[in-house]
């Protein structure tokens, strides 16, 4: 019960804010920087998950087991970065340009579930709901069977790396991209899709737990794995001779950019961010390896990311 309640299907379950967004172009007589959204399928549940998180951090607090500072900040920072994705001008601007679109993805499939990870919040979230939703609500769908098939499935260390690149993959194919741009659902997919692979990849990687499913060592080759790819998918995007998707107008040359200047942005971002995955990536497993060679020199030490 306890190993399922700390799954990354339950992260993604309950850190998740409701697809829908408020996606459109940008009308010609509208500051770019004053576009902040305000839907409140988006707003409403990662409030609700703030307060949540809050009540569980107080709870937890009387009892001598508070997060850390350094886990708080993570979480609140994950939490900012869903919502200067879906909230913020780079919402409608994205769909004008592809590098801001490619720093919306970076913020939805790394930055955000990353962060949410590194806080091990579930403790806390857990904590904080009511009760009878823990009882009533949360337990059915822990000891739910189809639940727990899919999270064997998504959280295996085959699966998740191959899901988290070829969803990359996938929506940067130039005509499914094209599509996915105009067509409001097959957006929200492409996002959702997006933070779900996310969630599952890093908490594979970056699992802080002595029961995590990999090795540290395991986790190092599949961290570059996918890193590789995900780079050379940047470097093919960045040299291309001619524009490769259509549906980007640059804000009908507002800013000055011409499409391949942007689709050569757009590509580095996908390029140089990706390396730095691996980087950061490596950072937190090494960290996690120094933290766990610590612990066994001093067994009777508590792992507070744990507790």
């Amino acid at each position: 019960m306890k190993q399922s309640l700390q799954s990354p299907a339950f992260a993604s379950l309950a850190l998740l804010p409701a697809p829908s967004i408020a996606h459109g172009l940008l009308p010609d007589d509208t500051s770019p920087w004053m576009a902040w959204n305000l839907t409140l399928s988006i707003t409403l549940p990662l409030a609700f998950i703030v307060l949540v998180y809050l009540r569980g951090w107080w709870k937890r607090s009387r009892r001598g087991k508070p997060a850390s500072p350094g886990q708080a900040l993570a979480f609140f920072l994950g939490m900012v970065c869903f919502h200067i994705a879906l909230q913020s001008p780079i919402e409608p601007l994205s769909n004008h340009f592809l590098f801001i679109h490619q720093v919306e993805h970076l913020l939805l499939r790394v930055l955000g579930p990353l962060l949410t990870i590194l806080a091990m919040p579930l403790a806390a979230l857990i904590q904080g709901l009511p009760r009878s939703i823990r009882h009533h609500v949360l337990v059915p769908v822990v000891r739910n069977r189809v639940i727990q098939t899919l999270y064997g499935f998504f959280s295996h260390p085959l699966v998740a790396p191959l899901l988290f690149l070829a969803t990359l993959i996938f929506w940067q194919v130039p005509s499914i991209h094209d599509l996915a741009v105009q067509d409001r659902l097959l957006h929200e997919l492409m996002h959702l899709s997006m933070i779900v692979s996310g969630f599952f990849f890093w908490w594979l990687i970056a699992d802080p737990r002595k029961t995590a499913r990999l090795p540290l060592g395991i986790r190092l080759i599949a961290l570059w794995v996918v890193t590789v790819p995900n780079t050379l998918l940047g470097a093919w995007i960045t040299l291309a001779k001619s524009p490769l998707y259509n549906v980007y107008d640059v804000l009908q040359g507002r800013w000055d950019v011409d499409r391949l200047f942007d689709q050569q942005l757009g590509g580095l971002l996908i390029w140089g961010p990706g390396a730095m995955m691996g980087v950061i990536g490596t950072a937190v497993i090494l960290f996690l390896w120094i933290r766990s060679d610590q612990t066994s020199s001093h067994p009777g030490k508590v792992n507070t990311a744990v507790t």
